[in-house]
């Protein structure tokens, strides 16, 4: 019997013919909640996903001064250095985290990968400064392995209440990386089995840091021989796949990097082929591409609109006792209820919009959404 239908046998009273006997009563377990793709909604936006050098002192300023308009600031440890200025790096992010004000922005570094042998040196600068800081963005991520590891790193670095704090946004680079999701996402439920194993009651500090999964293109194309091209059609499983595991497990997915950042049409193109398929951010790699980047993924008016009357019209409907209704010949149930709240919470991160472009569109014909 597996561990979903495990019952437990309980001695029950039974009073008969005025004698008292006890028989074992089954009890049934419920199966738990597998899917968490609510979860995604309880985590902050992270629409512009924006990586900067660590050693660069000007970039860092740079990115300070556009904080109110990036969700995610990615202080870079790993490619975007040189390695004989690895060091210069972490002097530099730790300098800038403890002085500087970075706003609204979340704070993360890109960490070494595992297999560098430059992990451990950034860790121990992070054990430095982990109040500072809002989470990990952990390279080449190709199995659940590598985030047990930089767990128990940071553990003994940082002490295990801040190690615990800090989120892990975990980068898929490899063909393994991309077979191996799975487990990459329920990586915490290893350490769990391995305290089981070691008769360790510890599991409540194992909940999971995982927060996001990001699409490393450029790397997951050399990793595999793919020919990149501008459709990035030969993308779409491994881009639709990491969704996939991402929004399975409550996770957000962050979408690859437009390599072409001079060209605001092919970033406009691919951003919106990436909410099309369901990523929740991008990453940029140059100032131009912040705006269009938050604006792509702002729900357009008439989704706007069309979410607006589907949650006024479910309290009306939900009053009268009825659970599905009908709206411009749509027939709206629970789930398009959740997507219409979803929409409406992606939209109160954007300023207002005027009253007289709301009025107008909702006098046109409802388009496709």
């Amino acid at each position: 019997m597996n561990n979903l239908t495990k019952s437990i046998n309980k001695f029950k009273p039974i009073i008969s013919n005025n004698k008292l006997f006890f028989s074992t009563a089954t009890i049934i377990k419920k199966p738990g909640v597998f899917n968490k793709s609510q979860n995604i909604y309880d985590k902050p936006l992270r629409r512009v996903f924006f990586n900067v050098p660590g050693s660069d002192k000007r970039k860092i300023d740079k990115s300070l001064a556009l904080s109110d308009r990036i969700d995610s600031i990615v202080l870079d440890l790993e490619d975007g250095v040189s390695v004989n200025r690895k060091q210069e790096a972490r002097d530099t992010i730790q300098k800038a985290v403890v002085e500087e004000s970075f706003g609204k922005s979340e704070v993360l570094i890109r960490v070494n990968s595992v297999d560098s042998g430059l992990l451990e040196d950034d860790i121990d600068m992070i054990g430095k400064i982990s109040s500072y800081i809002d989470g990990l963005v952990i390279p080449k991520v190709e199995h659940p392995d590598h985030l047990i590891y930089v767990t128990e790193l940071l553990r003994e670095k940082c002490g295990e209440s801040n190690a615990n704090n800090l989120k892990f946004m975990a980068c898929v680079e490899s063909a393994i990386s991309l077979i191996n999701l799975k487990d990459i996402c329920n990586y915490n439920e290893r350490i769990n089995n391995n305290n089981n194993n070691n008769n360790n009651n510890n599991n409540n500090n194992n909940k999971s840091q995982l927060n996001a999964l990001i699409f490393a293109s450029e790397d997951y194309c050399a990793d595999t021989g793919i020919t990149r091209t501008p459709t990035a059609t030969e993308l779409l499983y491994a881009r639709s796949t990491v969704v996939n595991h991402a929004v399975a497990n409550g996770l957000q997915a962050i979408d690859m990097v437009c390599i072409n950042y001079k060209n605001p049409e092919a970033l406009k193109k691919e951003t919106h082929e990436g909410v099309q398929l369901g990523f929740h951010g991008k990453q940029a790699i140059h100032p131009n591409q912040i705006d269009i980047i938050n604006e792509s993924f702002r729900p357009t008016l008439e989704k706007f609109n069309f979410a607006t009357k589907i949650v006024e019209q479910n309290e009306i409907h939900q009053s009268q006792g009825k659970g599905a209704f009908e709206i411009d010949g749509k027939m709206i149930d629970m789930p398009m209820v959740k997507w219409a709240r979803n929409i409406l919470s992606i939209e109160s991160f954007y300023p207002p919009r005027d009253l007289e472009e709301i009025e107008q569109s909702s006098d046109k014909n409802q388009k496709q959404i």
